[in-house]
């Protein structure tokens, strides 16, 4: 047995086993590296998907409040038009005292309406005669009248006045 030399045989094998070792480390560590580099990429996609959303929902909240302001805006609007206000009960009894003084043989008054400042009539009139008339009444009542519309339509004249709700002093 002194003759014979394992050495080289048993170095050989030790060879290929240091270099299958060295083979499958670095499959491991190729697909460890693969596994890092994958749940990374995934990682900044999910990243960059939830920073989309946080924007849009910071947008969508940014809207949200600029609509709720919008919203109270309106309301304090609509709330400051729907007001009720007391109209001066002499004012009222002066004005609807005049209603059945209007110069009108065949038109009609179709609308009234009265508030505290201001007093709209709508009508009509079958002839120009009748109209003038009528605005002649309004001017010699009423401190400040304003004609708003003047159609002819369908053989009548259409009319909208928009009047002050103050009775000239004579008429008191």
């Amino acid at each position: 047995m002194n003759g014979i030399n394992l050495l080289p045989w048993r170095l050989e094998k030790y060879q290929r086993a240091l270099i299958t070792f060295l083979i499958k480390l670095c499959v491991v560590f190729s697909t460890a590296l693969t596994a890092y580099a994958t749940l990374y990429w995934f990682h900044q996609q999910q990243q960059t998907e939830l920073n989309g959303r946080l924007q849009t929902l910071e947008q969508q909240k940014n809207r949200l409040a600029e609509t709720a302001g919008q919203v109270m805006q309106i309301k304090q609007t609509i709330q400051s038009f729907t007001e009720l206000q007391a109209i001066a009960p002499e004012s009222v009894t002066q004005i609807l005292s005049l209603l059945p003084q209007f110069p009108f043989r065949q038109g009609e008054l179709e609308s009234f309406n009265l508030n505290e400042d201001l007093v709209q009539l709508k009508g009509f009139c079958l002839e120009q005669d009748e109209f003038e008339r009528l605005h002649e009444f309004l001017s010699a009542h009423f401190i400040s009248v304003k004609l708003i519309q003047f159609k002819p339509e369908q053989g009548r004249l259409a009319f909208e006045f928009e009047l002050s709700s103050t009775i000239k002093s004579g008429d008191r």
